[in-house]
């Protein structure tokens, strides 16, 4: 055989193998900052079956590769649009965080992992707010291990994602899976950025899926614990200080009360370091609360069915609602505006940060 058919023969080879695969995730900004950014995209390369017998391989799933590029050398507070595939299904836009005080805009929500219908009303609804960010408080499929409703998950999001930058934390629903670190670009289960004036704080609050070990959870926790306050001490001068996590410290969710203790310690952090919000998902539905100053906000309401909203607690629920939702928020002059709102756009309520008493509002 010939040179010249050798080639032939493999770039035929070639063509069939590129046919056989397809991008069903991404392309996603991610790890974006003023200086540097990393794009994501899933590839579907084929399909795995299963079955109790050779003829009878009922189940199937896609294999998936991951795949990613950096750019280094960016400029603050900029566009850029990339394409990362030579065609329009790798195309898409981001922006850089810009630099002191200018304006911004960010959406906050969570808890997609069933319900498509309504994940997808929920993702519109973003799309129209066009935010420049957007964090996700985790639970973004059903199981973190099928592959399959990773690609679900993108089919869905795929509007939204190749046109803002993605913030996620890992919700107890992922379970623990290389599919979302990977599909992501996290290096660690928690990490922080910067965004114009205003800090952001991404913790793993899923110690269930950290190790079966109960030592190993209480080294993870602390050792989260000791880096939390380092970042949060580090960041006493940004204008606005915000903390994302998948389990809420506080809830209205009579059931679901008990499971604070595990994460609630946290709040004596939050306080010391005049964290402004704290947004937060698991619990399906809107709540927000205060507490010593600092706001609580429960945004569960991406698509997981509703849970009862049945036991405010006095003096520091503010506002409930069983209720898909998410939550709008402008940063502008060291402010944030932050307005929680159901997937056709009506108002659940607005509120600002940091935080004013009603009693400081009317001047007593």
């Amino acid at each position: 055989m010939t040179i010249r058919s050798l080639l032939a023969t493999w770039a035929l080879a070639w063509g069939v193998l590129q046919a056989a695969e397809k991008v069903v995730g991404g392309p996603v900004a991610v790890n974006v900052g003023p200086r540097r950014a990393t794009i994501t995209w899933v590839v579907e390369t084929s399909d795995a079956k299963l079955g109790k017998a050779p003829d009878k391989l009922d189940k199937s799933a896609p294999v998936l590769r991951f795949q990613k590029v950096t750019f280094t050398g960016l400029e603050a507070g900029t566009t850029y649009y990339y394409d990362v595939l030579g065609r329009p299904e790798g195309q898409g836009r981001f922006k850089t965080p810009p630099v002191g005080q200018a304006p911004f805009q960010f959406v906050a929500f969570g808890d997609t992992r069933s319900r498509h219908d309504v994940h997808k009303r929920v993702v519109k609804a973003i799309i129209q707010a066009a935010p420049d960010f957007v964090l996700h408080t985790g639970d973004l499929v059903a199981d973190g291990e099928d592959t399959a409703l990773w690609t679900v998950f993108f089919s869905i999001e795929k509007e939204l994602l190749n046109k803002a930058a993605f913030f996620p934390v890992p919700g107890n629903h992922e379970r623990g899976s290389r599919l979302y670190y990977d599909a992501f670009d996290q290096r660690l289960p928690y990490y922080s950025f910067d965004w114009g004036s205003a800090h952001f704080t991404l913790l793993n609050t899923d110690l269930r899926n950290v190790s079966p070990s109960q030592a190993v959870r209480e080294a993870f926790w602390n050792e989260q614990w000791r880096w939390l306050e380092a970042d949060l001490a580090a960041a006493q001068k940004a204008d606005l200080r915000f903390a994302v996590m998948h389990h809420p410290m506080i809830t209205a969710v009579r059931s679901r009360q008990k499971a604070t203790d595990a994460v609630s310690p946290l709040m004596s952090v939050f306080e010391k370091y005049k964290v402004h919000a704290v947004f937060a998902g698991h619990d399906h539905n809107y709540q927000r609360h205060v507490k010593n100053g600092v706001q609580y906000i429960v945004t569960g309401g991406g698509g997981a069915p509703l849970y009862p909203v049945d036991a405010p607690i006095p003096g520091v629920t503010q506002k409930v609602e069983s209720v898909d939702n998410l939550v709008k928020v402008k940063v502008e002059g060291g402010k944030a505006v932050l307005e929680a709102v159901r997937p056709d756009g009506s108002l659940i309520e607005r509120f600002q940060a940091p935080w004013t008493s009603p009693a400081r509002k009317a001047g007593r």
